[in-house]
């Protein structure tokens, strides 16, 4: 049964940071430390299965700057969660509070 959405994201596993993600970061001008921060208040928007048993989820942060999203895949066999990439999302694109696409 899916959780409802949005909702609080819970962090089950250890973060891992892809470099990807790491590079999008340092391009948008957040430290590692302020991007930690804001994850602590983040809320998962929309989810979808991946194969072997992973999750991908796209996760919103509005408790920097600027409003960001999130790209995690929880991954239960690893016991990881890794974070693919960050970015600012597009206002056009998304609903006033960033929550619905358009």
């Amino acid at each position: 049964m899916a959780l409802r959405l949005p909702r609080q994201k819970v962090w089950e596993y250890p973060r891992l940071l892809s470099e990807h993600a790491y590079d999008k970061l340092w391009a948008l001008d957040c430290t590692f430390c302020e991007f930690e921060a804001a994850l602590e208040r983040a809320v998962v928007i929309e989810e979808s299965q991946l194969p072997r048993s992973s999750l991908k989820e796209l996760v919103l942060t509005v408790e920097w700057t600027h409003p960001l999203h999130v790209v995690v895949v929880v991954d239960p066999i690893r016991e990881e969660e890794r974070i693919v990439t960050v970015y600012q999302p597009n206002p056009g694109l998304w609903s006033p509070d960033y929550r619905r696409r358009r």
